[in-house]
């Protein structure tokens, strides 16, 4: 069993804010078990995510689960056409199997996710699959 501090999540996300990023998720750092490597359950995996000032995600989809909650900064989640407004300690559900970006509203503040996902589950049984829209409307695999 290990401790894993979101002090030490929210220093790594701030030494990531100058890099590219993704451009589905923003900056995301995934906990790992620091011997094994693996995600730390098996069954699940937890996500710091990071959007920086006026950032907004392209599309993804993905047959995983996933359940969001906003630590800090304000911003709206679209989930297959339906925008959701969210704040500090608000939380959201992402069903798999659709279509979802998130933005954040804020020209001049960060906006930090805290997110799990059933994703390993999904991996350990061969069905994982995630795909993005890039900006042109083509659809590309994210694996």
């Amino acid at each position: 069993m290990y401790v894993y501090r979101w002090d030490e999540t929210r220093s790594l996300l701030d030494e990531f804010r100058d890099h590219d990023g993704s451009p589905w998720d923003g900056i995301m750092l995934e906990y790992r078990d620091p011997v094994s490597g693996r995600t730390s359950y098996p069954t699940m995996t937890f996500f710091g995510q990071m959007l920086r000032p006026g950032e907004k995600t392209l599309p993804v989809k993905q047959n995983a689960s996933q359940v969001c909650i906003a630590f800090e900064g304000a911003g709206s989640t679209t989930v297959d056409g339906v925008k959701m407004d969210w704040k500090p300690f608000d939380a959201f559900a992402v069903p798999g199997g659709t279509w979802f970006s998130h933005e954040n509203t804020s020209a001049k503040d960060e906006a930090v996710l805290f997110v799990t996902s059933d994703e390993p589950t999904l991996r350990s049984l061969g069905f994982h699959r995630r795909q993005g829209r890039k900006k042109d409307g083509s659809i590309v695999r994210l694996d």
